[in-house]
């Protein structure tokens, strides 16, 4: 036996090791330990065997680094190194943006959600630049290790080896529920994640709403409006006590007209934009459905047409012709019309031409048709410098430019920028809204997908769709509502707490349903909430709610 030999792969493969714990989680270098504590459970007969499981599967992670840097030819080396490279940058991005265990499940969920949003990368630059380094510095060490401490003996026939522990890992997070691919090296649990997804994304069906739900009485509206805006935090709203004046119009509004109820900063149904919209459409309510529920509870706009309504979807955020927000082929049976823009109208135009669009339809006084809208819009979304006219620019300073800039030494003119663009998105628009809109047969709801941090949390700096150290105002959005005497309609809303939840029901009840089918969805505005606790929202990875204080 060649005791040299022998020597120097445990000492590579030991070093490796080392490595690999370093940087998982890279600003928690022992958290590989803890999580190996986690599983062991002294207190549970099992334990002892799942913490077992896991060391052994981790030390099989090193296996595929291991016989890479043993590799004699050094072109397929370095041509995995590339592969290798890529991976790390991947996770070291995600760990850079706050999230401390780096890609995961839900990572992949996101960016498959939000693929058509890959040009707002260019806001992290700082973050990407760092990456980039972090990454580059790592495939050295690792070409260091082949060059002066490993010898390199392993043809490339030994390349299909690597493949046995990302399928044994695989299989054991699969078996052991406790066990997450995010828990491992990111040139495995990357390419498993993706299959993880593929396996498990669930085959597109059709919502059924069931045949023997009818209105029960007279709907209360010719027109119901859904404006579903874009990244708006309720709490950075001037009409609901922030201090600088960013909704000086609204203040005046919720003072002198019976025609604006203001429910004031309420909890948004997710952090994340394609979650929230999709909650919103199907009424989403943690109190009332199960999360598998998803797939199955049918959209406002089935309840919509079974009630006469013809239903209208625009949505400015989208390209041309394009789905987001997991709506599906099968959804758009109950949408009479879907229209988006394409990208010839600019960013600040998106909204204002959407605004028009519905405005010709509401005012139709010759028309009886009854109209459902449901309009998304593009709003406050980062880089936030992009989604105003600078000449209503009117905190300063702001940022220069729109790539970088989501950094914490740039925290006061990112903010500023936001609260322009919020001035801009909320205040303005609905100003322009109502100075031509007909309230006397419409109700139009008013609220946000979501809120944002805005570098609020040290070492997180993505805006919202976090899954750890959640940010409050990812979660905080405004909810308004504009009708005739609208103050009539909700008289009672001093010491109450509401959720944007309560527009489904409120909706169903607008549309003529019975209290029964209401219900089901949870209570109305109308009755709003007597404790905090009862409102809830779900985290970006749609698998778990949360109660919102």
């Amino acid at each position: 036996m060649n005791f040299k030999l022998l020597l120097n792969n445990i000492l590579t493969f030991f070093i490796l090791l080392i490595l690999l714990m370093l940087i998982q989680s890279m600003f928690n270098p022992l958290s590989v330990t803890k999580e190996s504590l986690f599983h062991f459970e002294l207190f549970d007969l099992r334990g002892l065997a799942k913490g077992g499981i896991y060391v052994f599967t981790y030390l099989l992670a090193v296996i595929p680094l291991f016989i890479l840097v043993k590799l004699k030819s050094l072109k397929t080396f370095l041509a995995l190194l590339c592969v290798v490279f890529i991976f790390l940058s991947i996770d070291f991005f995600i760990q850079l943006l706050g999230v401390s265990h780096g890609f995961s499940y839900d990572e992949y969920t996101l960016a498959m959600n939000e693929a058509g949003n890959y040009k707002y990368l260019i806001t992290y630059l700082d973050s990407i630049g760092k990456t980039l380094v972090l990454a580059m510095i790592t495939v050295l060490i690792v070409y260091f290790i082949r060059q002066k401490i490993s010898h390199n003996n392993l043809t490339n026939r030994f390349l299909f080896l690597a493949l046995v522990p990302m399928f044994i890992i695989y299989v054991a997070c699969y078996k052991i529920n406790t066990f997450k691919l995010s828990s491992y090296p990111a040139m495995l649990k990357i390419p498993n994640i993706a299959v993880a997804y593929f396996q498990f994304s669930k085959p597109i069906t059709k919502r059924i709403l069931e045949k023997d739900i009818e209105v029960k009485n007279e709907s209360k509206f010719r027109n119901i409006v859904w404006i579903i805006d874009e990244s708006v935090t309720g709490t950075y709203l001037s009409v609901n006590g922030y201090d600088k004046k960013t909704t000086p119009y609204l203040e005046r509004l919720d003072t002198t007209s019976s025609d604006f109820v203001n429910f004031g900063t309420v909890n948004s149904i997710s952090n994340c934009s394609a979650n929230s919209n999709l909650f919103l459409r199907i009424g989403m309510n943690p109190k009332k459905h199960e999360l598998e529920n998803i797939t199955s509870l049918p959209t406002i706009f089935q309840y919509a047409k079974r009630a006469g309504y013809k239903t209208w979807l625009f949505d400015s955020q989208t390209r041309k012709d394009h789905l987001q927000n997991h709506l599906t082929i099968y959804d758009k049976d109950s949408i009479d019309n879907f229209e988006t823009l394409g990208s010839e109208v600019e960013r600040v135009q998106r909204d204002e031409s959407f605004l028009n669009r519905m405005l010709s339809l509401v005012n139709d006084g010759t028309s009886t048709d009854k109209n459902f809208i449901v309009l998304v819009k593009y709003g406050a979304h980062f880089p936030y410098l992009l989604t105003y006219d600078q000449k209503f620019t009117s905190f300063k300073p702001v940022l220069e430019n729109s790539y970088g800039g989501m950094n914490f030494e740039n925290r006061e003119k990112q903010l500023n920028t936001y609260l322009n663009s919020l001035y801009f998105n909320v205040d303005l628009y609905l100003k322009k809204m109502l100075e031509k809109i007909d309230l006397k047969e419409s109700a139009i709801f008013y609220t946000s997908d979501h809120g944002q941090n805005i570098l609020e949390s040290e070492g997180l700096s993505r805006p919202h769709c976090n899954n750890e150290n959640v940010v409050k105002n990812e979660v905080s959005v405004p909810l308004f509502l504009f009708s005739n005497k609208a103050k009539e309609l909700f008289p009672n809303k001093e010491n109450k707490f509401y959720s944007q939840i309560q527009m489904f029901p409120t909706t169903l009840s607008f549309l003529g349903y019975s209290s029964e089918i209401v219900n089901a969805y949870g209570k109305t505005l109308n009755e709003g909430f007597t404790t905090s606790t009862e409102r809830q929202y779900i985290l970006s990875s749609s698998k778990e709610s949360k109660v919102y204080e």
